[in-house]
């Protein structure tokens, strides 16, 4: 039996002025993402969501019994909607279950990041030396904890996890959005790994965050080893 909460913690308006700078001022659904600026008697009409709700008895509740009060008025726990997509989650929580809400808050995040907190670089040397340490970190742990073929560890096995949710998604995430930004310092083959490596980072991000263990991901292109390395570079490919 659900327990009933004894009181509803408010969010403090720092966290509110956190979540209205990280929507951007838009609904958070990405297949939305209604202009929230709109104004009723000088209001906007955003709406604060809880992807886990404050009581212990709302729309996906039972999906986290062990949250406090306090966790649930965590701004990490709450969306940006519009009016009606806010009622449609809380309406039908079978289809709209908390990593369905999660995945909203992170891509709506790295919208944000990309628009606003990702350097553009002037040479691709400066843009190599931003993401080459990304690089090294991520093939480490690799190197320690990465599958083996034909063995299996299980010591190992959970290091790779936590490594990878820790350290080899973040910094893919980094790398594919400087990458991204600076599309126009890559070669043509080089534009190509990017392409790949973006479908990596995706497949793998679903397969440990959201646990979509599909058969046949896309490996890690070796290429990106030597993305933005002078080597093999045409000074007009930047022209």
């Amino acid at each position: 039996m659900a327990r009933k909460s004894a009181r509803r913690v408010e969010l403090s308006q720092p966290a509110k002025d956190r979540l209205w700078s990280e929507s951007g001022g838009h609904c958070q659904n990405p297949e939305c993402r209604a202009d929230l600026h709109g104004f009723l008697k000088r209001k906007h009409i955003g709406e604060l969501a809880h992807i886990i709700p404050a009581s212990f008895e709302g729309p996906r509740a039972d999906e986290a019994m062990e949250l406090s009060e306090d966790e649930r008025a965590m701004p990490e726990n709450v969306l940006v909607l519009c009016p009606t997509c806010h009622t449609v989650i809380d309406k039908a929580p079978s289809e709209y279950p908390t990593s369905v809400l999660r995945t909203w808050k992170t891509r709506s995040q790295e919208a944000r990041t990309t628009a606003h907190g990702t350097p553009v670089f002037h040479s691709r040397f400066e843009a190599r030396q931003f993401i080459e340490g990304l690089l090294d970190a991520n093939r480490a742990v690799f190197n320690l904890y990465g599958p083996l073929d034909n063995a299996y560890d299980s010591t190992r096995a959970e290091q790779w996890r936590r490594h990878v949710n820790g350290t080899i998604i973040p910094n893919n995430r980094v790398i594919l959005r400087v990458l991204q930004a600076n599309r126009r310092l890559l070669t043509d083959a080089e534009k190509m790994t990017l392409g790949i490596f973006a479908v990596h980072v995706r497949e793998l991000t679903e397969r440990h965050l959201e646990g979509n263990w599909t058969p046949g991901s896309t490996k890690f292109p070796s290429a990106m080893e030597s993305i933005l390395k002078e080597d093999g570079w045409e000074s007009s490919a930047g022209s």
